[in-house]
């Protein structure tokens, strides 16, 4: 109804950037998984197990595991730096330090492995996949992946762990990890066939795998934008029935409040005192947490409510002139709880079940007084909900300043006086501490012609 999904639009670029945040979340995971990985690889390989040349293996392992946390340490001190958790995710270029970070450190195990770590020339093109598809991006990826290919074959026959079909009988393990010896071996015949044999073969896989990353990007981004036609689709049903159910909100209140005040303003001003007051007063700590945006709506939009029940209350009641007796002020102040019964059976079921709550709570308690003498219930001080409470300054406040049947208008700096004097007793002290802190807005605002306090 009056929900945060509703009154806060959401856009494509906030969806994107959503979509994003929770790629880079992701892609972090991967990268720690990636980290744990190479250490078990150097573990293996200084056991034995693998046979890449121990140095060349522990200088790879070691650049990558710094390359590859170099996006946890960004994200780690721009936050700390910032003050805000996870706010480098929502930047886009964040990504940009993941794919390189992932490039660079997959590019130096290829080195140390080559063609036994091919299976790592498909790890960028696939963390690449959970951003959405951009031509420039995707073109990048594949020149990069296209050169990693060369890079760790040849830089594995130089440096790392390379076919011995290619060296075999023609000098032993210890000859061969002399790099001066290897480069003896590296004829122009040598590396063609290193080419044909080892980097075209790759060439064609990793050609493979990026254009089926680039595919599956391509229908994610479809699938985003038809998920956001959708959704703008069902937003604008959601604001439609919104402001259905605000025109009845107000129309019925008015009809109700014009039986007792005779022009239904009353239901505008006090929406307007809520709405500041409820402004104002999370500014105090202690009232901060209990009065977000989305609360003070509620409380804004459920205040026309107030008085809903006096529906079921007497005309001779509402409009006598003067003091009520007892009898009839007890069949006044069945209004709390019949508005209660009124709004449940007219909001019950419609989806917001945190406004109806606030309406019910404004309805039933804002007769309710903090020393606990009000009614229905004889709540007293916090046990009285924070909506009423504040419903209840506002309604007292305009009823002062306004003309009644029963009685002449206050000035506003006079009814102010009044309340004050009641702090403690009628109204909430924090509250009414609050109304005094913004005595000249709220007299300015009672004085302002009724079309003024519309807008």
């Amino acid at each position: 109804m009056y929900n945060k999904t509703v009154t806060k639009k959401i856009t494509t670029e906030s969806l994107y950037r959503e979509a994003e945040a929770d790629a880079n979340r992701f892609n972090l995971k991967c990268l720690a998984i990636l980290c744990v990985i190479i250490i078990l690889a150097e573990i293996l390989n200084e056991v034995g197990i693998f046979r890449a040349p121990p140095e060349v293996m522990r200088v790879s392992a070691v650049l990558s595991l710094m390359i590859l946390t170099v996006p946890h340490a960004v994200l780690l001190i721009r936050d700390k730096l910032m003050h805000k958790e996870n706010s480098v995710l929502e930047e886009t270029s964040f990504k940009y330090f993941i794919i390189v970070s992932i490039y660079l450190g997959i590019g130096l195990m290829c080195v140390a492995f080559s063609f036994h770590a091919i299976i790592l020339i498909a790890i960028p093109p696939l963390i690449a996949a959970q951003y959405r598809h951009q031509k420039g991006l995707f073109a990048w990826i594949m020149t990069v992946t296209l050169l990693l290919v060369p890079i760790g074959v040849y830089g594995s026959f130089f440096f790392g762990t390379t076919d011995r079909n290619f060296v075999k009988g023609m000098m032993t393990d210890e000859e061969f990890a002399i790099l001066a010896n290897r480069i003896k071996l590296a004829t122009s015949q040598r590396m063609w066939e290193l080419f044909l044999h080892y980097v075209l073969p790759r060439i064609f896989g990793a050609v493979a795998i990026v254009l089926l990353v680039s595919g599956i990007t391509r229908r994610n981004k479809k699938m985003l934008k038809k998920q956001m036609e959708l959704n703008e689709q069902v937003q604008q049903e959601m604001e439609h029935v919104t402001k259905i159910q605000r025109h009845v909100i107000d129309s019925l209140a008015t009809l109700i409040e014009t039986r007792d005040a005779g022009t239904g303003e009353h239901v505008i001003r006090t929406k307007r005192y809520v709405r500041m007051i409820a402004d104002r007063l999370r500014q105090n700590e202690k009232y901060a947490d209990r009065l977000t945006d989305d609360d003070i709506e509620r409380i804004e939009n459920a205040a026309p409510l107030h008085d809903v029940g006096k529906i079921v209350v007497s005309d001779t009641i509402l409009l006598k002139p003067g003091k009520l007796t007892a009898e009839e002020f007890e069949k006044m102040k069945i209004h709390t709880v019949k508005g209660k019964s009124v709004i449940q059976d007219i909001f019950t079921g419609m989806g917001d079940e945190q406004f109806l709550q606030t309406a019910e709570q404004i309805a039933v308690a804002h007769h309710e007084k903090w020393d606990g003498s009000g009614y229905p219930e004889g709540l007293k001080g916090e046990d009285i909900p924070l909506p009423a409470r504040i419903m209840a300054v506002a309604d007292v406040f305009d009823a002062l300043v306004s003309v009644r049947v029963y009685k002449n208008s206050v000035p506003p700096e006079k009814a102010l006086d009044i309340m004050t004097d009641e702090s403690g007793t009628h109204f909430d002290p924090d509250i009414m501490l609050t109304v005094n802190g913004m005595r000249d807005e709220l007299i300015r605002t009672a004085m302002l012609p009724f079309e003024e306090v519309k807008k």
